[in-house]
């Protein structure tokens, strides 16, 4: 091999210590040389998640009322992290730190008195006395002030729901309604257990906050690293590896957890990003496979960026159904990903990771597997309670973190049984990494929270005045009636109302605006949900605003259209799925049939790859491209499974044909 050849090359070993340099954290101090306001939120969140495993367990009260007291938890938690954020050490950081440090104190007096008062509130059905108003009102400013830290975009929307609210009258068109007290406003908004304190707050406080101190378990007793280290194994064929690949498979694992595309493509892209530039990735590819892949974490289940959980509670099919659902849809959209990366990056990245075949017997690499156990038993828990038993989420959450906080502790105990580290530093550790993954679930956990009850202003506006129901009944005059139509104005608003926002966000704008103007035509609930989800989401790539390419392109240096051009290429699946399982039905409902539409929905899409790349084991003529395009689109919308047959077997056989000089190519090479 040539000196060329050496330095654009690295061994897998190579990417794993990368991997684990990124991704596992070394405690080279005592927590207790921390400073005083890091020991606070370390015993914050020790409370914080002793509070929501005893909920998750007991139910001992009210979804409501539990709402409050977490909402109390992370407002009064967020104080107490932002005072870690300002420079102590000038006058303005002290008086910030004093000033955050009240905003911690502030935060818990309104919710516990609402909380403690609870009953009575509940009974008082409409009548309010003042001080429930003044309480409502410094709960709303001290969501406020949190929320104007964590996205601009939300907290103007969240004051035009208040503003809005109040000037009804005076706005033009379908805006205009009578109007609102700004004493009904308030009342609303959170002593009526709505708005604010509503759905929205009470799945954070459920179903999200337990699966976030799930993932930060995990993340910091090593699995995010094993995860992607097995995600690279996988991916390594004969020789070589596409480091794209396990940048997509990173980025799905995290995207759908934590619930934001563009954090997503910040953090997970930050790390893979990089290392596709270093193995020979243009910057604009490298940007745009991120944010696909980061947009298409939020369609993984089990979790989809919370979108399961919220879906769950908005509309009939339980979570369990919905997951199930959700499956063969991201299937086809990671495998179709996969496949373009491939195609894409074939022909011109210019270094390659560079591997062996696996020698070992197949018992020793089965075992390589099953010494992961305590994350393997940690899924088998989940999918159990979650799919088996269709227990609430939270409940299995619960049980998948007491297994795998078990299943680790196992492991500590049976390495110093072993003789592979002392007991005390190892026990030790174990305590550590345990404490961090409960400070990373609760952090994670505050800027959602504060999220969802912020919209929780702007659902009940829109519900209260009316706004809702009338653009779905606006929606459907200006369609005619015609589902074609009201699809493409359902893909249109869902992608301009999700532009710029979380995936949580714009699913619950997008279900209270869109969705329902779908179901009003007759199209089944679950698939009208499932429709504006998916656009809610892909307005992360699609320009303008294209959120994740923004953040994508400013990691890689690329040019902004560039890379949205680029990304709007890889992810076009996510552009016809939506479009696909509405006309194949069969990919939502798991069965015989799902296997059926799931593999001529494939073979289109494959198609649409060919075409839009331009590549099939080599270049194809630009004549050929369309032919692809029409051939892939055909098999996917051609309403009848006979006839979508029929082009499948076109798409095959076109593949044979390109594909067979290169495979000849290759045996020759390899024999020769």
């Amino acid at each position: 091999m040539s000196n060329k050849e050496n330095n654009n090359t690295r061994t897998l070993e190579d990417l794993e210590r990368t991997i684990d340099e990124k991704f596992r954290d070394n405690y080279h101090s005592s927590i207790w040389d921390s400073g005083l306001i890091d020991l606070a939120i370390y015993g914050f969140a020790i409370i914080f998640a002793v509070y929501h495993l005893w909920y998750s367990l007991t139910f001992a009260i009210p979804r409501s009322r539990h709402g409050i007291v977490h909402l109390g938890l992370v407002l009064s938690l967020w104080g107490l992290i932002q005072m870690l954020s300002v420079d102590r050490t000038t006058l303005r950081g002290k008086l910030a730190t004093v000033g955050y440090g009240l905003y911690s104190v502030a935060s818990v007096i309104p919710l516990y008195v609402i909380q403690s008062n609870y009953d009575s509130i509940v009974v008082a059905a409409g009548i309010y006395s003042d001080t429930y108003v003044y309480l409502g009102i410094l709960v709303i400013a001290l969501v406020f002030i949190a929320l104007l830290h964590i996205s601009r975009l939300i907290s103007g929307i969240a004051l035009f729901g208040l503003v809005y609210s109040y000037f009804g009258p005076m706005m033009p068109g379908i805006l205009a309604h009578r109007g609102l007290t700004p004493r009904r406003i308030i009342t609303m908004n959170t002593v009526e257990m709505q708005g604010l304190f509503g759905t929205l707050l009470q799945i954070s406080a459920t179903w999200v906050v337990i699966f976030l101190l799930l993932a930060g378990l995990m993340e910091k007793y090593g699995g995010m690293a094993t995860f992607i280290k097995g995600m690279t194994r996988l991916a390594a064929r004969r020789k070589y590896i596409e480091i794209g690949q396990v940048a997509v498979a990173a980025s799905m694992f995290m995207g759908s957890i934590n619930g934001s595309t563009a954090a997503n493509t910040a953090t997970t892209g930050a790390f893979t990003i990089p290392l596709m530039k270093e193995n020979g990735y243009r910057p604009k590819v490298a940007a745009a496979i991120e944010a696909v892949a980061s947009c298409g974490g939020q369609i993984l289940p089990p979790i989809m960026g919370a979108g399961a959980f919220l879906m769950a509670e908005l509309i009939d099919p339980n979570y369990s159904d919905i997951v199930l659902g959700a499956v063969a849809p991201a299937l086809l959209f990671f495998l179709t990903v996969a496949v373009s990366i491939s195609l894409t990056t074939s022909h011109n990245v210019s270094k390659n990771i560079e591997t062996t075949a696996d020698s070992r017997g197949v018992m020793k690499r089965v075992f390589d597997i099953v010494r992961h156990y305590e994350y393997l038993g940690m899924f088998a828990v989940l999918l159990w309670w979650l799919i088996g038993v269709g227990a609430d989420p939270m409940v299995a959450g619960f049980y998948s973190i007491v297994v795998l906080m078990g299943l680790r502790l196992l492991r500590v105990v049976s390495d110093i049984a072993r003789g592979k580290g002392d007991a005390k530093p190892e026990l030790k550790l174990f305590l550590r990494t345990t404490l961090e993954g409960l400070r990373r679930g609760a952090e994670a956990t505050l800027d959602i929270t504060i999220l969802l009850a912020s919209l929780g202003i702007v659902i009940r506006a829109l519900i209260v005045t009316g706004f809702a129901q009338q653009l779905s009944s606006y929606l459907v005059l200006l369609s005619g009636g015609e589902v074609v139509i009201m699809l493409f104005l359902a893909m249109l608003a869902a992608i301009a109302f999700g532009m710029g926002m979380s995936t949580t966000a714009a699913y619950m704008i997008v279900a209270v605006l869109v969705a329902p103007s779908l179901v009003n035509i007759g199209v089944d609930e679950f698939s009208a949900h499932m429709f504006v989800f998916y656009f809610a989401i892909v307005s992360n790539i699609t320009p303008p605003i294209a959120l994740s390419v923004i953040i994508g392109q400013g990691i890689a240096g690329s040019d902004f259209w560039e890379t949205a051009i680029e990304a709007l290429r890889l992810g076009f699946p996510m552009f016809l799925l939506p479009f696909a399982f509405f006309y194949n039905s069969a990919l939502l409902s798991p069965g015989v049939m799902t296997v059926v539409a799931f593999l001529l929905v494939f073979a289109g899409f494959i198609a649409i790859s060919i075409g839009l790349t331009g590549r099939a084991g080599g270049k194809i003529p630009s004549l050929v491209r369309p032919v692809f395009i029409a051939l892939g689109l055909g098999a996917i919308f051609v309403p009848s499974v006979i006839g979508q047959t029929l082009i499948t077997a076109i798409i095959l056989a076109s593949l044979v044909y390109y594909l067979r000089p290169n495979q000849i190519s290759r045996f020759w090479a390899t024999t020769g």
